[in-house]
């Protein structure tokens, strides 16, 4: 990490700004050579954060009060969302020294795949935009996955495949629909019990 030695005074004391750590560096230079090109603002806005936070991790610092510098390094998720808006790709995330931030791009991308796989299958495109909890995305759609690559990989004829697929589908859609009406009943029960009788 460089150090920018500020020499305006304050008070007799030398403002000591910390460097942008590699990574940072990496991202503004995708982000400054993007066609067309794209401010901060932009940028941030794509990632789904606030120009002030994008620009602090360009930066690899904020100012915390009157002449007061904290450094700033990016948490693996965000940096990894920053990444991905620029072109930024794993490898280099690693190469950056952010070995925590390129597996989470490359979960990013997994499950972007997965999600698109998925939303190619005749009457699960809805799952392709659907945002569930982490846990539950971290489970439910590598699981559905597993069950399409195992008729995939099964040395069923093709046309048993299809059938095995559409079977695995429709009960996939079934349980669903059960599980939605199960809900909304317990919704109405829970309301009808917390309403003053």
């Amino acid at each position: 990490m460089s150090v920018h030695v500020d020499l305006a005074r304050e008070g007799g004391v030398v403002s000591v700004q910390p460097g942008p750590p590699a990574e940072a560096e990496l991202i503004r230079r995708r982000r400054e050579a993007a066609v067309p090109e794209m401010s901060r603002r932009q940028a941030a806005t794509k990632a789904g954060l606030s120009p002030s936070q994008w620009s602090d991790v360009e930066r690899g610092h904020k100012k915390a009060g009157s002449g007061v510098v904290v450094p700033v390094q990016a948490t693996a998720e965000t940096l990894a969302r920053m990444a991905r808006i620029v072109g930024v790709g794993a490898d280099d995330l690693a190469a950056a020294g952010r070995e925590d931030a390129a597996r989470q791009l490359r979960a990013f991308e997994q499950d972007r795949g997965l999600r698109q796989r998925i939303a190619a299958i005749p009457g699960l495109g809805a799952l392709k935009g659907l945002q569930l909890p982490s846990q539950s995305d971290e489970e439910l759609l590598p699981l559905i996955a597993a069950g399409l690559d195992a008729i995939d990989h099964s040395d069923l004829p093709k046309t048993t495949k299809r059938e095995v697929t559409s079977l695995f589908v429709d009960n996939l859609i079934h349980d669903a629909t059960r599980r939605y009406s199960e809900l909304l009943l317990m919704l109405r029960l829970a309301a009808g019990g917390s309403q003053p009788g």
